[in-house]
């Protein structure tokens, strides 16, 4: 609104000049020396310009008075029409110097037409110099507020840094990791610090740029004087802090890997990798030029002994391919001997035994990747033929012994169906051939090779046929009379007596050897000892004897 009233105000102004009744010369020149000397008092420079002393030395020169205010008014033209900014200076100076020459003689209307010229361009300068105050002005408040929202956002520094993306270290650059963390809180501070102080820079040089008041240049320079007092020394620190990070992590990699009396254990290709991720972190992080210079020669030396040591270790695998070339010829050489060998249609145990040497000789010695994988394809070939002869000997064998277990499990099968169908039978089998073909089964499944789990069928399946058996027995006993009952039961219970006397006689005579050989008796107790132990003996035969006849008479009354 202010700015729209000025514009107002400076259009009433010039409609006022334009419209004015020209005054005279002598009331003019009168009134504008006394303003002019006051104006020019204020804004008069102590020294000339270079410009302005040109356009001196150019007036001296000449000797008509109109070319010399001609030349004056031309330059004070010329100095308002600047591109960038009017040159006040030279136009107040100019003027200055040009007004006493209108009381010099000349025509009266040339003189006129040239101090109206002089008049308008005084009140075009008038002009300019409000405007560019007025611009001044506003200038000045943009940047007073710039400062101010810079000022706030210092105060905000940890919100701030919260929203900074940190630096990524690389997982490759094993010589940062362990300061990883610290390295990107102190670059994150110091990108946040590094935009501070881009904006105090810039500003600065906006205020620089500006035409304004030197009161006011001098408060706006105060305010960033200010806010670069919360930056540029915390930035500093951060940078020492980190520099000085930085130089002791690539002093620790030399000495640790680029030492003399250091043996280099990590593979070349890591160390590469490991000095170009540090010169790249190098141009990242915010260090000093000193460090940045003083780690760049170190890494370079690092480069440059990389560079050595790859020539040496070139020459070593130029070495270690003939080496390596030389076994494989007399490897090749080894395997065409076996090759022939394998033709003559050795046995299978000598060829493996050759084989066998050739493939640990082969391990003795140093072969690349591809060269051993070669030989041994070879190898593996040249046994080829009789491998081929004892793998059909395999087959062979292995249909034999299939067909034996065929044959086995066929007798198997056949066997349990035979002991099934006489259990199914048993009714139209006479028990007395029931118990014989028992008999036999049971032999004959002696002479069968079975498994576990075909053994516990057999013996469940015999258990069905014993209880079958025992079951005719109990019906049969049912049919006999009660004088044959009564008998059968005489001799079972004489049958239990001889079995108890039995155990008693073989007790005594454990008894007597006991004694016997436990007692340094003489020798007629020994002999006696002997004597009771064979009339024991005799004794335990008749019982024998006995008990074997009492079961036959038993089996037979049972039928």
């Amino acid at each position: 609104m202010n700015s729209d009233q000025n514009h107002l105000n400076e259009q009433a102004k010039n409609e006022t000049i334009e419209n004015a009744v020209e005054p005279s010369f002598e009331d003019i020149f009168t009134k504008n020396e006394s303003l002019d000397e006051t104006t020019e008092k204020k804004q008069r420079p102590k020294e000339a310009s270079v410009a302005f002393r040109d356009l001196l030395n150019k007036i001296d020169s000449l000797d008509n008075v109109e070319e010399k205010i001609s030349s004056c008014i031309q330059f004070m033209k010329h100095s308002l029409a600047d591109s960038i900014v009017p040159k006040f200076r030279d136009f107040w100076d100019a003027r200055k110097y040009c007004l006493p020459l209108f009381k010099d003689q000349m025509a009266v209307k040339i003189r006129s037409e040239l101090w109206q010229e002089y008049v308008d361009l005084s009140t075009e300068a008038r002009r300019l110099k409000d405007v560019l105050d007025e611009q001044s002005a506003f200038a000045f408040e943009q940047i007073e507020l710039a400062i101010q929202a810079l000022i706030k956002d210092l105060e905000d520094y940890n919100s701030s840094l919260e929203a900074v993306v940190p630096v990524d270290i690389p997982t490759t650059c094993s010589t940062l990791l362990p300061s990883k963390d610290k390295y990107a809180l102190i670059q994150s501070n110091l990108q946040l610090l590094n935009v501070f102080a881009s904006r105090v820079n810039s500003l600065r040089k906006e205020v620089i740029r500006t035409e304004m008041r030197i009161k006011n240049k001098n408060k706006l320079f105060e305010k960033l004087s200010a806010a670069g007092d919360l930056v540029f020394p915390k930035r500093k620190s951060f940078i020492k802090e980190i520099s000085e990070m930085f130089v002791a992590d690539v002093d620790s990699f030399m000495s640790k890997y680029f030492h003399e009396d250091v043996q280099n254990t990590q593979p070349l290709h890591v160390l590469r990798e490991e000095i170009k991720s540090l010169q790249n972190i190098a141009k990242i992080l915010t260090i000093n030029a000193q460090s940045f210079t003083s780690t760049r020669l170190k890494l370079s030396q690092c480069w440059d002994m990389l560079k050595v040591w790859e020539k040496e270790r070139k020459k070593e695998i130029s070495h270690k391919k003939q080496v390596i070339r030389q076994n494989y010829e007399v490897v090749h050489s080894k395997i065409k001997e076996f090759e022939q060998f394998c033709l003559d249609s050795p046995s299978f145990s000598d060829a493996t035994k050759q084989f066998e040497e050739v493939l640990a000789f082969m391990k003795t010695i140093e072969l690349s990747f591809s060269e051993q994988k070669s030989l041994k394809d070879e190898l593996f070939k040249a046994r080829k033929p009789v491998w081929d002869k004892e793998k059909e000997k395999q087959i062979e064998k292995e249909l034999k012994e299939k067909e034996a277990l065929n044959l086995k499990r066929k007798q198997v099968e056949d066997f349990k169906n035979s002991l099934e169908s006489l259990i199914t039978s048993h009714s139209s089998i006479e028990l007395d051939d029931l118990i014989q073909k028992r008999q036999e089964m049971h032999e004959q499944m002696g002479s069968l090779t079975v498994s576990k789990s075909e053994k516990m069928l057999f013996e469940k399946l015999f258990k069905q046929l014993r209880d079958v058996i025992d079951e005719r027995k109990s019906e049969k006993l049912m049919t006999l009379s009660d004088t044959d009952r009564q008998k059968l039961d005489d001799l079972v219970t004489l049958l239990e007596e001889r079995k108890v006397r039995r155990n008693e006689i073989r007790s005594q005579i454990e008894s007597y050897r006991k004694i016997l050989g436990g007692s340094g008796f003489d020798f007629e107790k020994a002999m006696m000892y002997r004597e009771l132990i064979e009339a024991e003996k005799v004794s335990l035969d008749k019982v024998n004897t006995s008990i074997q006849e009492l079961e036959e008479k038993v089996a037979e009354i049972e039928g």
